[in-house]
């Protein structure tokens, strides 16, 4: 009788790990998307900072345009966005990119979806900033 149940239950494991193997797939797949969005969070906050940093350096609004690009350039990144702006004592800088796409994030823009990553920063100018 023994025999007879074990030789039923040979493929029990076979189909068991059928059924989860999608499962753990899409899993991994997950986990590696979250990471790429978080990492490409912390590059525009990084961007953001130091360009503005650099930026509060910097008499003219000529100069601070060309710092902030210069800062978002220097980070390898061609696809991101970046905008200043400045008042008399106070320097604010937005960098935006689209996150490296990957097969679920590319799967959900049908859903949407904002799909950038924004990051923004702000310093007190050093200087009073002239329009020249």
């Amino acid at each position: 009788m023994r025999r007879a149940r074990r030789q039923l239950d040979d493929g029990q494991a076979t189909v068991e790990f059928a059924l989860i193997l999608p499962l753990f797939v899409l899993l991994i797949v997950a986990i590696f998307d979250v990471t790429v969005i978080v990492r490409d969070q912390l590059l525009v906050d990084v961007m953001a900072r130091d360009a503005a940093r650099r930026a509060s350096t910097m008499p003219t609004l000529d100069d601070i345009s060309d710092a902030v690009g210069n800062t978002v350039e220097s980070a390898g990144r061609s696809d991101a966005e970046w905008s200043v702006d400045v008042d008399q004592e106070v320097v604010r800088v937005r960098v935006e990119l689209r996150p490296r796409s990957s097969l679920i994030l590319s799967s959900t823009r049908w859903l949407g979806g904002r799909q950038r990553v924004v990051g923004m920063a702000a310093f007190a100018t050093e200087y009073e900033v002239s329009d020249q």
